[in-house]
C-alpha cells in the first residue's frame, strides 16, 4: 500500500465544498482546499490499481470536479 496525492481542479468557488465531500469518502486520509493551480489536494493510502478505480468511480463523477492529477509515491528502488 502506498501514498498517493490527488490534485483536484474544481468549479470556481467550490473547492471547500468539494474537499468536504471528498473527505468523507473511504480511503481518503486528508482533503484540503487550496488556492492556486489546483483547488483541492487529497491524500490517500492505497495500491495504485485501487487509486485508479477510486478516482474513476468516486472522485471524477462528483459534480464540481473538473480534473484530477495523481501523484504516486516512488518505490524505494527508484530512489536508490
Amino acid at each position: 500500500m502506498g501514498v498517493c496525492f490527488l490534485l483536484v481542479t474544481c468549479t470556481v468557488n467550490k473547492n471547500i465544498e468539494t474537499a468536504e465531500t471528498i473527505r468523507k469518502l473511504p480511503g481518503v486520509k486528508e482533503a484540503i482546499p487550496v488556492i492556486g493551480a489546483y483547488d483541492c489536494i487529497v491524500k490517500t493510502e492505497m495500491d495504485s490499481d485501487d487509486v485508479k478505480n477510486f478516482v474513476l468511480s468516486s472522485i471524477r463523477p462528483l459534480d464540481n470536479v473538473r480534473s484530477v492529477i495523481t501523484l504516486y509515491d516512488a518505490p524505494p528502488l527508484i530512489l536508490s
